[in-house]
């Protein structure tokens, strides 16, 4: 009886996934577009031939993080490479003390080396999948949960990737919700803001709906990477019939709505997710799939779009590469 039940439970959760799929993420109005950034190039990472997702370069411009593929069975866990030219970096292996026997993915990091990342390690437990470590160039100390209200209430949503300020002050969640015990992808996932509290907890911001207002539609919007001025917020948008493209929204100060987001045109549409932003604004990381492999690329900012940071950050070594 029970496991018919259950057999009934998965058969009614498939159909409705499905049609949510197809129905909830429609987006037929245009999209402005912007030739922010462009020239696209695949990055080489030496010692290392598998999939490359989700990346993300430090703040200082030398290290590269990112995870292997997150198609089960694979066993995904977060990898490391040290830069060595403009396109090129390094493998330094597994990065020690980050990875369990569950998902461990999308990683990012603030200016004081707080690395933050997602594991599914105690979500069926707690709900929790946000969790925080200290990478001091060789490894990852300390990683816990992630503290404070950030989290979903009910089995089946999920903080699914973060980007965090390089301050450390505030956190980019993309929340989406899941049909329980159904392996297809979100039907819903928006972003969502929360703020760091003097206790070191997060909170979601008050106005993170006001905020986000030009953003958050219909189609799922995930991937967040916030450029350290605040001004510039960089996402993946999925819907149909577009497919994937890689979106920035900007706003004029750090605590106004961001305007409507624009399609990053000149870099690729379909199969393509996870920008992320090096410190100087100059760069530009997302990963692609090419030859039925998923790999890291490598775009330029357009010069006349160039501003001054006025930041310490704003000086990085791998300036010497370009």
């Amino acid at each position: 009886m029970v496991k018919n039940t259950l057999k009934a439970l998965l058969a009614l959760g498939a159909v409705l996934a499905g049609a949510a799929a197809f129905l909830l993420p429609v987006r037929l109005a245009e999209e402005k577009t912007t030739d922010l950034f462009g020239d696209p190039r695949r990055v080489e990472i030496a010692g290392y031939d598998g999939d490359a997702m989700e990346p993300f370069l430090s703040p200082d411009g030398r290290w590269l993080f990112f995870n292997n593929s997150n198609e089960k069975p694979v066993d995904t866990n977060l990898h490391f490479a040290e830069r060595t030219g403009v396109l090129s970096f390094r493998y330094r292996g597994e990065l020690p003390g980050a990875n369990s026997t569950e998902l461990d993915a999308v990683p990012c990091m603030d200016a004081s080396g707080r690395f933050y990342f997602t594991s599914g390690r105690e979500y069926i437990h707690t709900l929790k999948t946000t969790f925080v470590g200290r990478f001091d160039g060789k490894q990852l100390a300390d990683v816990r949960p992630v503290s404070g209200g950030i989290y979903p209430k009910h089995l089946g949503a999920v903080n699914m990737d973060v980007g965090v300020s390089l301050d450390g002050s505030a956190m980019y969640i993309s929340r989406a919700r899941f049909v329980p015990l159904v392996p297809l992808p979100p039907f819903w996932s928006q972003l969502l803001v929360a703020r760091k509290a003097e206790d070191g907890s997060f909170v979601i911001d008050p106005r993170s709906e006001e905020l986000m207002k030009n953003v958050n539609t219909r189609a799922l919007a995930y991937a967040p990477a916030i450029s350290p001025d605040g001004l510039e917020l960089y996402f993946t948008r999925t819907s149909f019939p577009a497919g994937m493209r890689l979106m920035v929204a900007t706003r004029e100060k750090p605590d106004e709505a961001f305007d409507e987001p624009r399609v990053l045109a000149d870099l690729p549409t379909g199969g393509v997710e996870a920008p992320t932003l090096s410190s100087n604004l100059s760069e530009l990381f997302f990963h692609k799939k090419t030859a039925g492999k998923w790999a890291i690329f490598r775009a330029t900012r357009r010069k006349r779009y160039n501003r001054d940071l006025k930041s310490e950050q704003n000086a990085l070594p791998s300036e010497g590469f370009r």
